[in-house]
């Protein structure tokens, strides 16, 4: 019995050691696009641990912006109406 709560403890005090990613900030993201988009690739990789780390929250929101800033600066298409007064 002792055996197994020094290998529980032991996993437990190596499991806290491990060092975290420094999380970054919705900005650092925006201003980083290399690095937003191997963060999604790991946010992808491993939803189930991943998804709600700020890491993988900021980076999907930096990412929502970058590709709605895209959107609004789509050409815009010709109007077919020759004359709008005249209608």
């Amino acid at each position: 019995m002792r055996i197994i709560l020094l290998v529980i403890a032991i996993g437990l005090g190596a499991a806290a050691c491990t060092p975290q990613a420094p999380a970054h900030d919705k900005p650092y993201f925006a201003a980083h696009p290399d690095e937003r988009a191997a963060q999604l690739a790991a946010c992808d990789a491993d939803p189930g641990r991943l998804a709600a780390s700020p890491n993988c929250v900021n980076a999907r929101s930096a990412d929502a912006d970058a590709r709605t800033e895209h959107f609004y600066d789509a050409p815009k298409p010709a109007s077919r109406v020759q004359a709008p007064g005249a209608l």
